[in-house]
């Protein structure tokens, strides 16, 4: 009897035949000691698309929709499909009694599993193989501590139901939309996704803020004061309910104030100082640490997480698909192994500060980052007992910015030291700010990133660049002179300044990921719990996938590190009137739900239920946006005259072949042709012929149908001798003759 163990990918798969001391590298499963390792390649089976159900529903038509299917069906990948084979052959081999689900520990991974299991028909007792780390001893603990598949019923639930709301959405939506664009002069497909769509609406109402927004000239006064010890600057300002005064709407007001203080003296009007201690950040989870590397070193969301997961299979990183930014206490009775393979590996920047950690050990961790009730399936990202060696280039820079985030957990807080100056002329006011760090603390080990002074010498380079916060007040850093309250100072200047009013930024792909984590809701705190805790668009998971799959489809562009929608995102936005459609609130209550179904707060059978009359719901309201037909104009260049009105024929290409169609009024003469728009086939009389779509041909110029008599030559009209006209009958093989002039019909 064998237990056969099924992991996602090979290499996950030979590092669990490995640290259960199994030999061997087959190409697609290793076996010994009773057990059988095999492992999928990501995703090896598939949802069947409408034509699935009905080859009739592979036309696309508004009078077939919504399309409900009483039972999903699925097929292997067709890229794939041998290993799904040998993975079936070995699920439904005799000697193997129990199966053991060693995916990915996520709903993604257990989707995996569960599309292979059924399809195969294997109905095996199945146990679930969870663990966050790939390291042996973490494999080997995992599988002395395997559950009933079962326990994970929920998780099981949550994933099927997910990808079947999706193929709901995304078909049904899909073909309505296309289908009313169309009838707008749209061309192509345009593509709607539950997630997808309202992560594209989200960048094309900041690109509309963006465009609608007129720039207004203002003016700053900026004051140069000297000191016995130094010279500071300060900006003039008038204080007001609610936000302070500090600019001018005109040039002259600016220098007309300027004018009447020059000359005279400065006085200091207050001195307020405080000291603010900032806690070490928490540790990363998935959507942070793409938003940290996108930040330090444009890496697309796609591309760290492929990064972090390398690092996660070569046993250098917990696993990287996690949402929690916390640990267990657990995983902090590990965390001595973790700073020890610290010590061992190549960051030797980071050496200084392992060896003042060790003088003072056992350090504990501040109850802000152990917390096992902000752990769901996975804990925060961390480095593993394994020391990095070797590392370079891309791989490096993830694994460092992981180590120092946790390293940094164990240090004091940052204390800067904050002083505001209130200086006056003639009871008109200049606020200056000063901040000095006292204590580097935490900041020693995790530097915050500071924008590069280069990035500000791009824009002249490139002047379609980000503009920076031009309109936003500076604050001096820095250490400013002694000043005391009531202390005369010398006005050593007077500056009109001339600005001008930003726009809204674009998003860079940080940005975005913060927008689609908090379901388009601005969060400035990460700790912030409560309502949001479930919501969000996507997963941490699948957010990367999401904003590649927008850019390949031509919804979006990415400009260096900024993304922008393209002409065909906005059209599509613009054009959807199923307002649900676009909402990130909309789709982040349904992963709220799945939360909830994951935990066995909710029931799919309800979820699925409420997915079908959404769908219903959108269905109508896109339906219901159509524009009354119109012709639409016919393009493509000019290869010839109709041989049926006269009008001219149009070369157009779909789907790799090309046809040539009437621009003519009312004229439905068409069919296909070469690149040059020359017939593929021709009639005896030497007309082109047309394929119906039931395979059967005609001639476009005497009707004759392929297969059937050939159409009589014409006859001279008995009555005034001209040639008359061959017209087919409604019945096949049958013809008349018809006299032009007279008006006489004869049969064939």
């Amino acid at each position: 009897m064998a237990r056969l163990i099924l992991a996602e990918k090979p290499s996950m798969g030979r590092a669990i035949a490995a640290a259960l001391g199994l030999a061997g590298s087959g190409r697609s499963f290793i076996q010994g000691q009773g057990l059988i390792v095999t492992w999928c390649v990501g995703h090896l089976v598939e949802a069947l698309g409408p034509e699935g159900y009905d080859p009739a529903l592979k036309s696309w038509r508004m009078d077939t929709l919504p399309i409900f299917p009483e039972a999903f069906r699925y097929a292997p990948i067709e890229q794939t499909k041998e290993q799904y084979e040998t993975v079936a052959r070995l699920l439904t081999r005799e000697d193997v009694t129990e199966v053991v689900n060693a995916t990915d520990a996520g709903r993604e991974g257990e989707l995996i599993f569960d599309l292979v299991y059924r399809l195969s028909g294997c109905a095996k007792p199945v146990l679930r193989f969870w663990t966050s780390s790939l390291t042996d001893e973490a494999i080997r603990e995992a599988f002395g501590a395997l559950k009933p598949g079962e326990a994970y019923a929920g998780l099981r639930d949550a994933a099927r139901s997910r990808q079947e709301a999706d193929w709901l959405v995304g078909i049904n939506c899909t073909r309505a939309q296309t289908l009313v664009a169309r009838r707008s002069g749209g061309e192509g497909v345009y593509s709607v996704g539950r997630v997808q769509t309202p992560t594209l609406a989200i960048l094309v109402n900041r690109e509309r803020e963006i465009l609608e927004f007129v720039p207004k000239d203002f003016w700053t006064l900026q004051a140069v004061f000297g000191a016995p010890e130094g010279s500071y600057r300060g900006k003039w300002f008038r204080a007001g309910e609610g936000r302070d005064q500090e600019r001018f709407d005109t040039e002259a007001e600016a220098r007309e104030l300027a004018a009447r203080l020059a000359g005279l003296p400065g006085q200091v009007g207050s001195v307020t100082g405080k000291t603010e201690k900032k806690k070490p950040e928490l540790l990363y989870d998935l959507t942070t640490l793409q938003k940290e590397a996108n930040k330090r070193f444009g890496f697309t969301a796609e591309h760290t997480l492929a990064v972090a997961q390398d690092l996660y299979e070569a046993k250098l990183l917990s696993y990287p698909r996690t949402n929690s930014r916390h640990l267990t206490k657990a995983d902090e009775a590990k965390a001595a192994g973790w700073l020890k393979a610290l010590a061992q590996g190549q960051l030797g920047e980071l050496k200084p500060f392992l060896e003042e950690l060790r003088g003072r050990w056992p350090a504990k961790l501040d109850k802000r980052f152990v917390d096992d009730g902000q752990v769901e399936d996975h804990s925060a990202l961390v480095p593993t007992e394994t020391p990095a060696q070797g590392l370079s280039g891309d791989r490096l820079k993830v694994y460092e910015l992981v180590a120092r985030r946790f390293l940094a957990a164990y240090f004091p807080e940052r204390v800067e030291a904050k002083t505001a100056v209130v200086t006056v002329i003639a009871e008109e006011t200049f606020k200056t700010n000063g901040t000095v760090v006292k204590e580097l603390g935490w900041s020693a080990v995790d530097p915050p990133h500071a924008r590069p002074r280069k990035e500000k010498k791009a824009k002249e380079a490139d002047p379609d660049a980000e503009e920076p916060e031009a309109d936003e007040p500076e604050e001096e850093a820095g250490t400013l002179p002694p000043l005391a309250r009531k202390q005369a100072v010398e006005v050593k200047d007077l500056l009109p300044r001339s600005g001008k009013t930003t726009p809204p930024k674009r998003m860079t792909e940080g940005d975005l990921l913060a927008a689609m984590q908090g379901a388009g809701r601005e969060l400035d705190d990460d700790e912030l719990k409560g309502a949001m805790k479930d919501r969000g668009l996507g997963t941490p998971a699948t957010r990367a996938g999401i904003i590649e799959t927008l850019l390949k489809r031509g919804y979006l562009a990415r400009k260096r590190n900024i993304l922008q929608p393209t002409d065909k995102g906005m059209a599509l936005i613009t054009g959807l009137k199923a307002e649900s459609l676009t909402s990130p609130q909309m789709t982040g209550a349904w992963e709220a739900r799945l939360e909830r179904m994951r935990r066995g707060e909710d029931t799919r059978e309800a979820f699925m239920g409420d997915v079908k009359g959404f769908v219903a719901e959108l269905v109508g309201q896109i339906r219901a946006s159509s524009p009354a037909a119109a012709p639409r104009p016919v393009t493509g260049p000019v290869v010839g005259a109709c041989p049926g009105c006269g009008g001219s024929l149009h070369l157009r290409t779909w789907e790799g072949r090309s046809y040539v169609r009437c621009g003519g009024d009312g004229c439905r003469v068409a069919y296909d042709t070469d690149a040059e728009g020359q017939p593929l086939e021709r009639c005896p009389c030497g007309g082109p012929m047309r394929t119906f779509k039931d395979g059967g041909k005609a001639c476009v110029v005497c009707g004759a149908r392929e297969g059937e008599p050939a159409a009589p030559a014409p006859r001279p009209c008995p009555t005034c001798g001209q040639p008359m006209r061959v017209i087919p009958s409604t019945r096949r093989g049958q013809w008349f003759q018809r006299c032009s002039a007279c008006g006489i019909t004869e049969a064939g």
